[in-house]
């Protein structure tokens, strides 16, 4: 045997070794092996358990003086003792060592051919080396329980039960989405701004043979050329200025699944280049790096913009658009299936109501009327947006047409004039109103007629000033020619609700 390296020197040996390696099993077989080469052990098994006292697993370095049953039966008396557990006086053999305190012990330790001050040692760093493993271990199934979870919830949220489709023409969308899932096939989906172009992508994910890898989505239209690039491929440590680390690309992140290119549209002649390339390779080079990785992924774009246009202005490569569209699926606008506003009207509605913790009886006959007839440039966001607003703004249980969005009530589908937004129509539309209050107040009798009317018509002028400004009070009350405090007076008065003006 060596002799016997202090113990200091030692422990910094192990800490040094431990840093390197800072996994459990082989942080642990560092520390024996260099523990048996400095001469201070012949050899040491290390016996992890689980919470029920089941052994986990058993890491071992060295010569043992005895069988795995042997160790069993001395690591069983060393956890039920809470005691090391040392030969009989004037014998030979093994000390097992407990890790752990009070009721949890981590594991045993068992060493051959070693002293106590070196046995205590290895056993004190063990120790911490188990219960942080443990740690980490529990953290990790929380994190994977809780990604696991928030999967389940996206999924739901983007399933089939959630996509209301009564029209005839949206429900083939839907079946040809479904019919194309089975395969690998490269989709592009055409429709409006807000007409669900993801939702349908999650679909077609969600039937496929991925549903179980990723869905990694990522908007064309909304980073640099720069930045996109960076986004899709990844790059490498230094590739450029703040890369301080490698970084994998969406199209890495989403092997075995399924990438959703929204707005590819809006891509750059040379972005449109090095896409063109990923998809007919199914490869990646990362930015900065020369390596090839080969991918795995199903590619879903979409676009708010007709391509076959834009190829005609030279602003798209006909080359990308033939990759890109071996299945063409077409979302109709929302104002093409107005059979469809009742039932999302429906579903925003139950949706609001639970967030905002409120409960609204019906929706008059005048405002899905009003829907039905307004051509909804935004589509389903645009519905989705006006319902939550008025869900918001409700004082009764009821969703009444002084409650729809200025754009919304002012719409006139029966009159085409110069004005914009059929504004001319409004000031008829106004006066018919005021006209309708008036014969409401007189079967009421009422006394608050002027109060009333005013507190409906403020409140459309005071949101739609708000909103102007993104909820800041102080430029919303200059432009009004009122005071901040006067302001905020006003709309406690005017609203229970004060969640959309909360901003300051």
């Amino acid at each position: 045997m060596h002799p016997s390296l202090p113990l200091l020197d030692l422990l910094d040996a192990i800490t040094e070794a431990r840093v390197a390696q800072p996994q459990l099993r082989l942080s642990v077989l560092a520390a024996l092996r260099l523990s048996q080469g400095a001469g201070h052990l012949t050899g040491g098994r290390l016996i992890t358990l689980l919470h029920d006292g089941a052994v986990r697993e058993i890491i071992s370095h060295g010569v043992a003086s005895q069988d795995e049953a042997a160790d069993r039966a001395m690591a069983a008396t060393a956890v039920s003792s809470h005691q090391p557990v040392r030969p009989a006086e004037g014998q030979t053999g093994p000390t097992a060592w407990p890790l752990g305190k009070d009721k949890r012990i981590h594991g045993v330790l068992i060493l051959d051919g070693t002293d106590a001050n070196v046995g205590a040692l290895l056993a004190d760093l063990l120790l911490q080396w188990c219960a942080l493993a443990e740690f980490v271990n529990l953290e990790k199934e929380e994190l994977i329980d809780e990604n696991y979870q928030l999967r389940e919830e996206i999924r739901q949220q983007f399933s089939e039960r959630n996509i209301v489709a009564v029209s005839g023409a949206f429900r083939h969308v839907l079946d040809n989405a479904k019919r194309v899932a089975a395969s690998n096939a490269t989709v592009l989906i055409e429709g409006e701004t807000g007409t669900g172009k993801e939702m349908v992508a999650r679909l077609i994910h969600d039937h496929s043979q991925r549903a179980n890898g990723p869905f990694v989505a990522i908007n064309c239209g909304s980073l640099s050329e720069s930045l996109l690039e960076s986004e899709l491929f990844g790059h490498v440590k230094g590739a450029f200025t703040g890369a301080v680390n490698d970084r994998k690309g969406r199209f890495e992140a989403a092997n075995s699944g399924t990438i959703f290119l929204d707005e590819i549209g809006e891509v750059s002649p040379a972005m449109q280049v090095r896409l063109l390339r990923v998809l007919q390779e199914m490869e990646v080079e990362r930015v900065g790096d020369n390596k090839v990785r080969k991918l795995d992924v199903r590619v879903v774009a979409a676009t708010n913009r007709h391509l076959e246009t834009e190829i005609g202005k030279g602003t798209f490569r006909a080359d990308l658009y033939y990759r890109l569209n071996v299945v063409y699926l077409h979302i109709p606008p929302l104002r093409s299936r107005s059979e469809d506003i009742p039932h999302l009207v429906e579903r925003f509605l139950s949706l609001f109501c639970q967030r905002n913790a409120k409960y609204i009886e019906a929706v008059s006959r005048e405002v899905l009327d009003t829907m039905r007839s307004y051509p909804w440039p935004g589509n389903v966001r645009e519905l989705e947006n006006c319902i939550e607003k008025m869900v918001v703004m409700a004082p009764g249980k009821e969703l009444t047409p002084d409650l729809l969005p200025m754009a919304v009530a002012a719409f006139d589908p029966h009159q085409e004039t110069d004005r914009p937004h059929g504004m001319a129509s409004f000031e008829l539309r106004l006066k018919s109103w005021c006209q309708a209050e008036v014969h409401a107040a007189r079967e009421r009798d009422a006394t608050d007629l002027y109060d009333v009317v005013r507190a409906k018509w403020d409140r459309h002028l005071l949101e739609a000033t708000l909103d102007s400004f993104q909820g800041n009070k102080s430029k919303a009350a200059r432009m009004l020619g009122l005071s901040r405090n006067t302001l905020a007076t006003r709309l406690g008065e005017l609203s229970i609700v004060k969640r959309e003006w909360a901003v300051e």
